[in-house]
């Protein structure tokens, strides 16, 4: 591997110290440090002419010698993370849009990016040997582009046209490169690295939840909310279950961009919280807090309080409920005021545990009260507010968000799509529901957990009614989620699940409170999961998301990273299905 500067005529190899280069009336100032295996570099970019120069996308260093597979992130968190054989084409995305009359921005911040032929890596990107990967994102929207021809990465940041003054400086976010290490380990120092700088607050659950939404979906009424309370709470006052929290999820709102007002369906949200509390349950809430439909309220008498188009008129950020979606602009002070009051009285109302949803929203580009923002500035504003507002006693689960800027903003975090009462694997991969890709996302992103945020996998389907999954495919996710030490939740109809059912969920539960590690080879469709702690046995997992039977040698470094002797060599797993292999425990 060897690193160049970009800037020059020629690209510059890369030393450690300090170095300057001019270009379009502008010093970029860069700063390599080399500690402990890796490769830090800072930027600083200051305006050196006599105009104010408008800040764009900017390529910042290349990176040779990168050999696939390459694994490649997506910018926010339904997205997948996920390993390449060859350099991805965007057409298909693009088709995508085109043919759900949507738009871009659930994809990427820089559709410009796409239409251009090129499939970005937002925030970092790692192959078998090299890990390269921003620290931040706080001004800009840093990404990777992969040149599988030249066997090269390029490291650029996107700073969507903010003005800098003549004089005036704006310093980057922090580059690492990391070599020499296998993918899992090269992740997960990554991750560290990310939290020593970001320093996030970390939370710890133990309890269940219940959810509302992959059973009811919109559908979802006060009586069935009632009835499904009353169930979980027997469950949890036998014992049998540790149920704790009972999140409500869409379809009690008046409107999306209305939470606090409630439909016909439901009480106000003061009942809602006080039936679930009165129950022994912590209430828990949904809500996209940067998105208003057309039809709502805040949309039709705040259409000032929306990010706009070029042309002075409200943008689009998205579509879904069968209505177009528009963002709130975060800059705006009566927005924040809004926003801060609407936190408030949830809070207020009594809600322990609020999702936040759809977050990307609030980072789409576009013209803002504040014209000198870039949108990651204003969306760092938003979670500052809500996070303010909400309070250190709400926990705060984030979803459908950037990744990057939202460390140290919310307790846990959805880590891939939205999983569903069926397979799903011939769905498009960016972002629909399908229970296979929230597996997955949930493996390959396996790293940031207790090192960003908790990871939340989404939700466990149980019930043998209206659901077309195998009892081996649920049984794969609950055990997935439990082997990752991961937030459990469950979404039924509690009268659909029996006793056989609620049997998987105490398996779930039984392999909970060890350290994981997925072992990435490349492989898209079969993982490895080592699982060890101080107090309990270690354990291997093997997870075929294949439609066929897979047959695997585990190699040795699984077991060096466990300290356990050889005992399994190679083994057969079925489609669809985990095996797992406790280790006995030394006494």
């Amino acid at each position: 591997m060897r690193l160049f500067f970009s800037g020059g005529r020629e690209p510059i190899p890369v030393k450690e110290g300090e170095f300057s280069v001019e270009r379009a009336g502008l010093r970029i100032t860069f700063n390599t440090q080399l500690k402990n295996g890796s490769v830090m570099i800072s930027a600083n970019l200051h305006n050196i002419g006599n105009e104010t120069v408008k800040l764009g996308s900017m390529d910042l260093l290349y990176i040779t010698e990168v050999y696939p597979p390459v694994y490649m992130n997506s910018w926010q968190s339904w997205l997948p993370f996920k390993a390449y054989a060859r350099q991805p084409n965007p057409q298909p995305l693009l088709d995508f849009v085109q043919m759900t009359g949507t738009t871009p921005y659930h994809l990427t911040p820089i559709p410009e990016v796409l239409s251009a032929g090129v499939f970005p890596s937002d925030y970092f990107v790692c192959s078998r040997s090299v890990l390269a990967g921003f620290i931040d994102s706080q001004v800009s929207h840093p990404y990777l582009i992969w040149n599988e021809a030249r066997e090269m990465l390029e490291a650029r940041v996107e700073l969507f046209g903010i003005p800098l003054n003549p004089g005036k400086s704006v310093s980057l976010e922090s580059l690492v490169v990391l070599t020499g290490e296998d993918p899992s380990s090269m992740l997960e120092k990554y991750a560290a690295m990310i939290k020593n700088h970001k320093k996030p607050i970390l939370k710890h659950r133990e309890g269940v939840g219940w959810c509302s939404w992959y059973n009811y979906f919109e559908e979802i009424d006060f009586g069935e909310l009632k009835k499904n309370v009353r169930i979980i709470s027997h469950l949890a006052r036998s014992g049998d279950i540790p149920f704790d929290l009972i999140q409500l999820d869409d379809g009690y709102q008046a409107d999306i961009g209305d939470w606090t007002v409630t439909n016909s369906k439901f009480p106000s949200l003061d009942e809602v919280s006080s039936l679930i509390r009165g129950h022994g349950l912590k209430p828990g809430i949904w809500v996209a807090p940067f998105s208003a439909s057309e039809t709502s309220s805040t949309f039709l008498r705040h259409k000032d309080w929306l990010v706009k188009d070029s042309r002075g008129r409200p943008k689009r950020a998205y579509r879904n409920w069968g209505k177009d979606i528009f963002s709130l602009d975060t800059t705006n002070p009566e927005v924040r005021n809004s926003l801060r009051k609407t936190m408030t009285r949830i809070r207020d109302a009594g809600f322990e545990y609020v999702k936040i949803d759809f977050l990307f929203a609030g980072a789409i580009p576009g013209k803002r009260h504040e014209t000198a923002v870039t949108p990651v500035e204003a969306y760092i504003k938003g979670l500052e507010i809500i996070k303010e507002s909400l309070g250190s006693g709400v926990f705060i689960v984030g979803c459908g968000a950037p990744l990057l800027p939202s460390v140290g903003f919310v307790d846990a975090m959805r880590i891939g799509a939205d999983t569903a009462p069926s397979w799903n694997s011939d769905v498009p991969d960016n972002g629909i529901p399908s229970f296979k890709n929230s597996i997955r996302n949930a493996l390959t992103r396996s790293f940031m957990h207790e090192k960003l945020w908790l990871n939340d996998p989404d939700t466990i389907i149980l019930r043998g009614r209206d659901a077309e999954l195998s009892r081996q495919e649920k049984r794969m996710f609950a055990m997935v989620c439990g082997i990752l030490d991961n937030l459990l939740l469950e979404s039924d109809d509690m009268e659909l699940v029996g006793r056989e059912d609620l049997l998987i969920l105490k398996q779930a539960l039984s392999l909970r409170g060890r350290y994981a590690r997925t072992f990435l080879s490349g492989d898209n469709d079969f993982f490895i999961v080592g699982a060890k702690g101080s107090k309990k046995p270690s354990m291997i997992a093997l997870i075929n998301l294949a439609d066929h039977e897979r047959q695997v040698s585990l190699p040795q470094s699984v077991f060096d990273w466990l300290e356990e002797s050889p005992r399994i060599q190679t083994q057969k797993v079925e489609p669809h299905s985990i095996r797992i292999y406790p280790f006995e425990k030394d006494t």
